[in-house]
């Protein structure tokens, strides 16, 4: 799990288990015209933000353009014959329908659709030259290709399902920020996150969500964590990941939240900047970049 803490005491101070977060928000606080407190919420409101956008992800190009050149040959490495656009995303939904307990989709096989029923009359000898008239009835069965249902069906229609959330489990590993943000009263818009997974890892130590202690009187603890990640929910039982997976997720989990630290940082000397510029250069000055 990353955890990124911040805690002001009774006479102001500020401790953090990172070192240049402290160093900001301690000069970062003195230019506000606002309580430690809500310079130090504001600013940890912020990373957890900035730290969910600046998570990796993959584009929903980048999906589409890959889940269209999975390989396309049959077992043994033969050569596939017809139209094989779809062949590897084919297997791979059917790959990801047989670990969540689902009846596979064939688009290969040919299913009874129908009955065709052909007669033909005729004469039969009974004997004692007594001719009966007969019918004769002939089934022949129809074979043609089911329209997509329950555990049946082509890929037709298919792909832009599995597309979409692909592309939306792709941001999942982001959203432990996004919950951070939003307890701490900066929610992302309306689609970015389903509401029913927000609610469903909120305040979970597998999930995200941030807190406010008050430890003592006049000293509070900022704690914001993300800790999506650890299990598959490809799989029926959503069963935890491998340790190599989690480390994957955590890095990139990492990596987004000292994006988002960085990017406040910079933020915040750039107001220090500005508020100290007639005492430091004899001029105010107005800070585009730090």
């Amino acid at each position: 799990m990353n955890i990124l803490t911040a805690s002001v005491g009774k006479d102001g101070g500020i401790i953090s288990n990172v070192d240049a977060v402290k160093q900001a928000l301690d000069a970062y606080v003195k230019v506000r015209n606002q309580s430690v407190f809500e310079s130090v919420k504001e600013k940890m409101t912020n990373i957890a933000y900035k730290a969910s956008q600046n998570t990796d992800f993959a584009e929903k190009a980048d999906i589409r353009n890959e889940l269209s050149s999975l390989p396309i040959t049959k077992d043994g490495g033969k050569k596939r014959t017809g139209n094989t656009q779809w062949v590897g995303l084919y297997k791979l939904i059917n790959w990801q329908r047989k670990n969540m307990g689902l009846l596979p989709r064939g688009g290969s096989r040919k299913y009874v659709v129908g009955m065709k029923i052909s007669k033909k009359k005729s004469f039969s000898n009974t004997g004692a030259n007594d001719y009966v008239k007969q019918t004769q009835y002939k089934i022949k069965k129809i074979m043609g290709d089911k329209k997509a249902g329950k555990g049946g069906g082509f890929m037709d229609g298919k792909t832009k399902d599995f597309l979409r959330a692909r592309a939306r489990g792709s941001k999942f590993l982001r959203i432990g920020w996004a919950l951070a943000a939003s307890a701490m009263g900066r929610p992302f818009e309306r689609g970015d996150f389903g509401p029913a997974t927000l609610e469903r890892l909120s305040g979970r130590a597998y999930g995200g969500g941030a807190t406010i202690d008050k430890v003592a009187p006049g000293q509070s603890v900022f704690t914001i964590w993300n800790g999506a990640g650890v299990f598959d929910l490809r799989y029926k039982g959503t069963p935890m990941r491998s340790s190599n997976d989690i480390a994957r997720a955590r890095a990139r989990q990492e990596a987004g939240l000292k994006a988002g630290i960085d990017a406040e940082i910079k933020s915040m000397y750039k107001i220090v900047i500005q508020r100290n510029s007639q005492d430091w250069f004899g001029k105010k000055m107005k800070v585009t970049a730090v």
